[in-house]
This record gives C-alpha cells, structure tokens and sequence, in this order.
C-alpha cells in the first residue's frame, strides 16, 4: 500500500510548477477550440488530454500517467491502486465505511490526506456519481502549498480490480481558464474493452 500513503505528499510535485508570465491570466480556454489527443495507458485504461501538455515523467514517482505544460502551468496526473488491496488495509485500521461504496470511501480517503498537504484547505463536490459507466466521484481543492494558492479538480474512479484518481491542477489565478478543461480530461476516462484482468493474465 506504499502507493496510498505516498498520495498525502503527491501535492509537493507543485514545486515543478515554474511562474512564467502570461498575456492573459483570466481568458477562459474553449473546449472545442482545444485539440486533445488520447493516451493508452498500459490497456488499463485511456484519457484524452491537450495537445499542449507533453509527457512529463517527473511529476510523481506513483504516478502511471504524467502529462503537463509548463508555461501555462497545467498538469494532470494519474495515480492507480488494488482494489481489494485498499478495501483491505483501511478495513484493518477500521478506516473503511462499510455503509459506503469503494469510491466514496476512497474520496473521503484523499480529502483527509489532502488537508495535511495543503494550507487552508477548502473542498468542493461535484453532483457526479459517473463517469463512462463507473462509479465515480469528482471535487474541487482549493488551498496553499509552499505559499502558492493552488487549485485542483480530482476525479476518483473505481474499476473492476483498480481504482482511479485523476489529478488536475494549476494555480489559483489560472484556473477559470483551466477549470473547463480539466472536466474534460476528467471525463474522457475510459477502460478499454481489451482490458486484460490480471486473474485472466495467470
């Protein structure tokens, strides 16, 4: 489980973030002005992201997916986990609601590691409960890290054998432009239909 407990300290990949000055900080980018292309991640599942982003592989140790653009200061990343491995070990600390479903309790998991990574920390859900046939869950992160105010749009997945959780983020004066384009990418994620189990790979 090194990879859940890793995730309180994902917000420190912030400090890659370089301050480069911009014409307009509050234009707000079309979506369908946007060309985005689609990343096949290992045949577990797929995401579509900005053409303007580039592979950063840097970002985060634990993450599967790393993709960015450094100028305008946007970045995504995607983390995934064992099912059953999480289930497991945060029934064993009695961590785990029994009286929620796998992804709720893996949102409310993250929300408190978010607040001890992040200063002044404010969360927003959205009303999602899907995402192209998956339960799932969606928020808003407002707050500071290491004096800057950052903003995120997280969507949490849940799988067949996996769980998701797809990180967006930018800093705080350029998310209205950002904000559209993260729910997007967020909800663009797909398991493919080649995906291969790992019980069917034995």
């Amino acid at each position: 489980m090194k990879k859940i407990f890793l995730l309180g300290f994902s917000f420190m990949i912030f400090n890659s973030c370089i301050e480069l000055p911009e014409k307009s900080n509050n234009s707000s980018d079309s979506i369908s002005g946007i060309d985005f292309k689609t990343i096949s991640v290992e045949k577990l599942y797929q995401l579509d992201v900005p053409k303007y982003m580039k592979e950063m592989p840097s970002l985060h140790p634990e993450a599967s997916l790393e993709y960015a653009n450094i100028y305008k200061e946007a970045y995504v990343i995607v983390i995934h986990e064992d099912k059953e491995e999480f289930i497991d070990v945060f029934t064993e600390i009695d961590e785990y609601d029994t009286n929620l479903s796998v992804v709720e309790n893996y949102k409310e998991v993250q929300k408190k590691l978010f607040a001890e990574s992040i200063a002044s920390i404010k969360t927003e859900d959205y009303e999602l409960t899907n995402i192209n046939g998956h339960n799932a869950r969606q928020i808003k992160v407002f707050g500071k890290v290491d004096g800057l105010d950052v903003s995120y749009v997280v969507a949490f997945i849940e799988g067949d054998e996996n769980i998701y959780m797809i990180m967006n983020w930018t800093i705080d004066n350029r998310f209205k432009r950002f904000k559209d384009t993260f729910e997007y990418i967020n909800s663009t994620f797909k398991i493919p239909d080649n995906y291969i189990s790992k019980k069917n790979k034995k």
